[in-house]
């Protein structure tokens, strides 16, 4: 909202606020200034104000109406109480307008602890702000028995934003871990509220982005034994890139500035033996690492990287990953070691190509 817009409000303000005085008993003036309080952020005294209207309807026989009024005042003030008492980084820039049109229609569910919100490959019509408590978001990857816990959701952090912005069905399982309280936004309610505030969308697609790149790093059977922290830290300085087929991803002898997951797609390596003859590797898979111990070791990585299909890969620099591994010694052990393992494997395939 502009600053025209703003006086111009302003002055209806005045003027209904005039006209409820002058007028007491007649309900519309009131019901006028309210909408307006609320589109100037006046918030607690258009609550006030309700709480008026709701008896003046009720001296009109309109019984239903001040009922409405009142689910929809204590909608207003306890979802603005909750979330203006949580740090939400979702919310956090979004406009007052805004807020309130997301608002509308919200429902609160309270959860017990270990109940189930959201199931994995299911439908569902929310996203989801929460408002207390802690849940556990719980992914199934391929070739695992069991689910992976890839974050623990805090209050202010949403949920549900990926299958919305995606239309896909949900890519987690997410279970209350303590008692916990949440707060359901309607999709419908949320494209209003895109079409009129694009700013909205971006925020979605950030926090989208962000648990995607928390999903890549948990989905690698090494790097999801490091510390929440230290993951968290990954995924911020990260960034997804889209490969078409057949992209050379680099050289032979090249150094990375980044090693990579492989979130989906198929890379395949081509490497030279000391006699200057092409052995071709086994693919990189999702889930599986890029240039891992050439970035631990600062070299260059030894063979030529080429997509067979559409890629995607997710990127930590290489300092950020060294800074991570540094820190977590066990880890980092773990990670050379299986890369050894690794690099034997490939000097056998070597070896049986030859002969």
């Amino acid at each position: 909202m502009d600053k025209t817009q703003t006086k111009e409000l302003e002055h209806k303000e005045v003027l209904y606020r005039q006209m409820a005085d002058l007028y007491p008993t007649e309900p519309e003036y009131l019901r006028r200034l309210i909408e307006l309080l609320l589109q100037l952020d006046k918030e607690q005294e258009a609550v006030n104000k309700m709480r008026q209207l709701e008896k003046l309807y009720k001296k009109h026989g309109l019984k239903d109406v001040a009922k409405s009024l009142k689910d929809l005042r204590q909608n207003i003030s306890d979802n603005t109480d909750d979330l203006n008492a949580t740090l939400n980084p979702f919310l956090s820039n979004i406009k007052p307008e805004a807020l309130h049109m997301l608002m509308r229609g919200a429902k609160r569910i309270q959860l017990s602890e270990g109940e189930t919100l959201i199931k994995q490959g299911d439908h569902d019509d929310g996203i989801y702000i929460v408002l207390g408590g802690e849940l556990a978001v719980l992914v199934l990857y391929r070739k695992r028995k069991n689910p992976t816990m890839i974050h623990m959701l805090k209050e202010g952090e949403i949920v549900g934003e990926i299958a919305f912005l995606e239309g896909s069905v949900r890519n987690a399982s997410i279970i209350a871990n303590t008692n916990a309280s949440v707060l359901k936004l309607m999709h419908k309610r949320i494209l209003q509220c895109l079409l009129k505030f694009p700013e909205v969308g971006d925020s979605l697609r950030h926090e989208s982005e962000f648990r995607k790149q928390l999903t890549a790093i948990n989905g690698n059977k090494m790097l999801t034994m490091l510390p929440d922290e230290a993951k968290d830290h990954l995924a911020v300085h990260a960034k997804t890139i889209h490969y078409p087929a057949f992209s050379v991803i680099s050289r032979s002898k090249k150094n990375l500035s980044w090693m990579g997951i492989m979130i989906s797609g198929l890379v395949r390596i081509v490497a030279e033996d000391r006699l200057g003859q092409s052995h071709l590797l086994e693919p990189i898979k999702s889930g599986d690492t890029i240039a891992d111990i050439a970035a631990l070791r600062e070299e260059a990585i030894a063979a030529d990287m080429i997509t067979v299909n559409d890629s995607v890969i997710l990127q930590i620099p290489v300092e950020i990953f060294r800074e991570v591994m540094d820190a977590n010694p066990r880890i980092k052990n773990r990670l050379i070691e299986s890369a050894a393992e690794r690099i034997a494997h490939t000097m056998v395939c070597i070896q049986n190509n030859k002969s």
